[in-house]
C-alpha cells in the first residue's frame, strides 16, 4: 500500500511538472505571436509568408544574376575595344 501512495506521489510531482512546463511552452508562444503581431505577420499564415519570401529571393537573385551577366559582356565588350586600339 505504501508503494501505491508513494507511485502517486511520484505521479503527481512529475504532472506538476510537466504542467509547469506546458504553461511556460504557450507563454512563450502567446509572446511569439504577439511579436509577430507587431510586425504586421498573422501567425497562422506563416508558412505563407515564408513561401512568400522565398519566391521574392528568388526573383531577386535572378535579377542580380541578369545585371551580372549583362555588366560581364558590356565589360567584355569595352575590353576587347580597348584591345584593338
Amino acid at each position: 500500500m505504501e508503494d501505491l501512495v508513494k507511485k502517486r506521489e511520484s505521479l503527481e510531482n512529475r504532472k506538476a511538472k510537466l504542467t509547469g512546463k506546458l504553461e511556460a511552452a504557450k507563454s512563450s508562444l502567446s509572446e511569439i505571436d504577439n511579436q509577430l503581431k507587431e510586425m504586421g505577420l498573422n501567425p497562422n499564415d506563416l508558412e505563407l509568408e515564408i513561401s512568400r519570401l522565398k519566391r521574392e529571393r528568388q526573383v531577386a537573385l535572378n535579377n542580380f544574376t541578369s545585371a551580372l551577366n549583362e555588366a560581364e559582356q558590356v565589360i567584355s565588350t569595352i575590353e576587347n575595344r580597348i584591345k584593338t586600339l
